[in-house]
């Protein structure tokens, strides 16, 4: 395998754990820990903006908790079950049936009898947390199951089974608990999965510490990235807003883009080349790798434009002379 191939591998498999993701991992493994000790089932849902890492995040879940066998038995404790856009009644236990790996032969049944063979089916397999992934679908305009009735069947299943469910989606999932005010007395708060906001200290070491790891990738394989830190942060901060799945993609597309050279220092130029290549998700007004100098106000709206565009709003920094001592 030439440099190149090995520098795309390695970016490819790169599984950044970040502080952001850090923080949403620890809290739904105490989740899962609570509902595999017997513990009342909970409803959690997470939110954040398509790129964050919720993808990321219910694939490492899974592989901390995965399926074993148990006396010769299938033990699946944590299922995770993706919803497609198409979704309809019929089609809710046939996903979870399908992630559980059950043959189908559902012609004939009723909604209520696949219901029912879901239930004994996750019974059968001991399964008592399901991540749903793209919950956010189920109130989509194309969506052929009233929100409501999505909202009730969410709380049959968590009732009739004592499940954890763990719903992700973009911030719109919110409207499943709002239309359903029984599914959402029961759920714990919303919780938000957020692209870094570089105005926090905190949070824009975090991003800089990701984009080193990628650059210290490029550099052991003998593509040095020719940039300074604080000016490749800074050009990434505007392409991404924050978005940690934006920048891990540019990363693979600036790789995949040196699959048949040799070795060199990488330019501005290959930057802008690899910029232009993928969907920016910050403000259209200010590309990144076009000017060197980047003000507060550019990354400020990188970073708005993507929560605007997913319909979250941007936190208001309180300044030291606003704390409260």
């Amino acid at each position: 395998m030439n440099s190149a191939k090995e520098l795309r591998r390695l970016i490819e498999s790169c599984e950044l754990q970040h502080p952001m993701f850090k923080e949403q991992f620890e809290f739904l493994s105490q989740r899962i820990e609570d509902a595999l000790g017997g513990f009342s089932s909970r409803i959690e849902w997470v939110v954040g903006p398509s790129r964050v890492g919720k993808s990321m995040l219910i694939n490492a879940l899974s592989r901390k908790y995965p399926e074993t066998k148990v006396n010769g038995q299938r033990h699946v404790p944590v299922l995770a079950v993706k919803i497609l856009s198409d979704v309809s009644p019929k089609l809710l236990p046939i996903f979870v049936l399908t992630a559980l790996g059950v043959s189908l032969n559902t012609r004939g049944q009723s909604t209520g009898a696949i219901f029912n063979r879901m239930l004994e089916q996750l019974r059968l397999a001991g399964t008592r947390v399901i991540l749903f992934e793209e919950a956010s679908h189920l109130v989509e305009s194309g969506a052929r199951v009233p929100v409501r009735g999505a909202g009730d069947w969410c709380k049959s299943l968590a009732d009739s089974t004592n499940m954890t469910l763990l719903l992700f989606g973009v911030p719109r999932l919110e409207r499943l608990l709002d239309s359903n005010e029984q599914l959402r007395l029961r759920a714990s708060a919303r919780r938000e999965f957020r692209p870094y906001d570089i105005r926090n200290q905190a949070e824009q070491m975090g991003f800089v510490a990701c984009v080193r790891t990628y650059s210290d990738l490029f550099k052991d394989c003998g593509w040095p990235i020719n940039l300074p830190m604080q000016t490749l942060v800074t050009q990434c901060y505007l392409l991404t807003g924050g978005l940690i799945g934006v920048l891990s993609r540019f990363m693979q597309e600036l790789a995949s883009q040196m699959a048949y050279e040799s070795p060199r220092i990488l330019t501005l130029r290959d930057c802008q080349s690899a910029a232009e290549s993928i969907e920016s998700a910050g403000h259209p007004d200010f590309p990144a790798f076009f000017k060197d100098d980047v003000s507060p106000v550019e990354l400020t709206a990188a970073h708005a434009y993507v929560l605007e565009t997913n319909g979250m709003s941007i936190r208001r920094i309180v300044t030291k002379s606003e704390a409260v001592i």
